[in-house]
């Protein structure tokens, strides 16, 4: 009667397990390249990108829209397939990297002590649904700290609009990346410049 029970049991795992629907997964990779601000000049030393904080949306694989305020919904068949606030701490070095102005950009946790590091906050990530057309909001505050006597450098909020042109997640993903487009030059070249 013990084994038919744990028979029983595994089979129902297997059965539950093959039941749940399969999601898309979608990732931020937005086109760091050419709008990426390079420095002529390589500092002597390397900068930390810290994990990314958020305020709520980003910290797990769930992508939120809404369609009314104050109610956030989930996608059922669409997933990141990595949490925002990472993908976004990777959105970063790379564009740090792209910049050419350090001589190493790591990304904590680390052992390696650096002067400087950059901490961000995803303050909003929504995908919002209004009279038949989408939009999402991204909004990212995002700080520079000298590790050396614990002083922050700069402390500035970025923030971006954007048409989603495909009323569906992968629409939200690429305005998201089209957002994120726009904010890293920017965040690049007040981090660079300091």
């Amino acid at each position: 009667m013990v084994k038919l029970s744990a028979v029983l049991a595994s089979l129902l795992l297997v059965v539950g397990c093959s039941s749940a629907p399969y999601k898309t997964q979608y990732t931020l990779s937005p086109e760091i390249g050419s709008s990426i601000p390079t420095s002529v000049k390589q500092k002597p030393y390397s900068i930390i990108v810290s994990d990314v904080k958020s305020f709520g949306a980003g910290k797990n694989t769930d992508m939120t829209y809404s369609r009314e305020a104050n109610v956030v919904e989930a996608y059922t068949k669409s997933a990141w397939v990595e949490p925002p606030v990472q993908l976004v701490k990777a959105a970063l070095a790379n564009a740090l990297i792209a910049s050419n102005a350090y001589q190493d950009v790591l990304m904590s946790p680390t052992p390696i002590n650096s002067p400087y590091k950059v901490d961000a906050t995803i303050q909003k990530m929504q995908q919002q649904f209004n009279n038949g057309q989408s939009n999402i909001e991204l909004s990212l505050m995002v700080r520079l700290v000298n590790t050396s006597n614990h002083k922050l450098v700069f402390s500035k909020i970025y923030a971006a609009t954007e048409p989603v042109m495909a009323l569906n997640a992968q629409g939200g993903v690429e305005a998201y990346n089209k957002a994120l487009d726009r904010l890293l030059p920017n965040i690049v070249q007040d981090i660079i410049r300091r």
